[in-house]
């Protein structure tokens, strides 16, 4: 076998097919912790988990744990199913000895490795590569989160309408475990109704959550940077992670370009709302915020944008001095 796709993985687990090798790594958790969660349903249901489940965490187990529960007969079922998370703190010795196990893989015995990270010239992965899935999830693109909302939704049996979704969008982020948190929330708000409004998510979402969102937004967007460093240490304090207040701040900055160009064409109200892909209720702030922006200040931020997601991404500095350097470029 070779590297696989998440759609890929999703084909043979809709089958119902399990196979005795998988390495799911990546940055976005809510992705990989919903494969495998679907992958344990089909291998082994709910009853018989209990006896045919093991879970350790690497750097909290040793490998003959591992080895001695994958060699382990399932109970009353075809296959056992062994999971390692945070497989990347196992030590290169530990691999070593598991590497036999992964070379001629248990039939019976599904082992599930789950990572953040891979290096594909370490002797393993080769192994993994040759015999099992190696599957990586990234988090999604911004403009790939309206689907994903949508979709995060139906598993929660909740039709939103297109400004729901915007504004879900809006105030949560592209975090899908977060959107996935906030939309509990709403299916239990709604008590058994299924069509979800702007106005609904407007109720659910956390007040200190939509306060801390548009205060940073919107103080960027008015060049406020006072306000906008206040607002993001804020944010930070309350367990918002860097990338997805970089996230948020892309977004507002995009939807600034396309109001602004829907201004010059003569767009206003509903219609300049449908072009920024925003709903109505916020349509009024955008509009002031974007009689500020210029073409060419615009584009400077989104350069500034694309300098500080490397940085966060690759810099040792600590990564809120990069997002507090953005705004202080940004808002001049």
């Amino acid at each position: 076998m070779a590297d696989f796709s998440p759609q890929a993985l999703d084909q043979t687990i809709e089958k119902g097919q399990v196979y005795p090798l998988y390495y799911l790594y990546g940055d976005e958790t809510f992705l990989i912790e919903d494969a495998l969660s679907r992958l344990t349903d089909v291998a082994l249901g709910e009853g018989l988990k209990d006896f045919n489940l093991n879970t350790y965490y690497g750097g909290e187990v040793d490998a003959a744990q591992i080895r001695d529960a994958v060699e382990t007969l399932p109970m009353m079922a075809q296959v056992r199913v062994v999971i390692v998370k945070d497989a990347q703190d196992l030590t290169d010795k530990e691999w070593e000895s598991l590497t036999p196990l992964i070379e001629n893989p248990v039939p019976s015995t599904a082992l599930v490795c789950v990572a953040t990270k891979v290096d594909k010239r370490k002797k393993f992965i080769k192994a993994f590569l040759a015999k099992g899935f190696v599957v990586e999830f990234k988090r999604p693109y911004d403009n790939q989160i309206p689907d994903w909302i949508r979709s995060i939704g139906r598993k929660h049996k909740l039709t939103l309408d297109s400004e729901a979704v915007s504004t879900m969008h809006q105030l949560v982020g592209s975090n899908l475990q977060d959107i996935d948190g906030e939309m509990l929330k709403l299916s239990q708000f709604m008590g058994g109704k299924t069509k979800v409004s702007s106005e609904d998510v407007l109720k659910v979402v956390s007040r200190l959550r939509i306060d801390s969102v548009f205060d940073l937004t919107e103080a960027i967007g008015r060049n406020d940077r006072a306000r906008a460093l206040t607002c993001l240490a804020n944010l930070l304090d309350h367990g918002q992670n860097e990338v997805g207040v970089l996230a948020l701040i892309s977004r507002h900055v995009r939807i600034l370009k396309l109001v602004a160009e829907g201004m010059r064409e003569g767009l206003q109200g509903p219609r300049l709302a449908s072009r920024a892909g925003v709903s109505p209720y916020f349509l009024k702030s955008y509009v002031d915020q974007a009689r500020a922006w210029s073409d060419r200040k615009i584009e400077h931020t989104f350069q500034a944008l694309v300098d500080t997601d490397r940085a966060l991404k690759s810099s040792p500095v600590a990564s809120h001095i990069w997002l507090e350097n953005f705004v202080v470029q940004t808002c001049t």
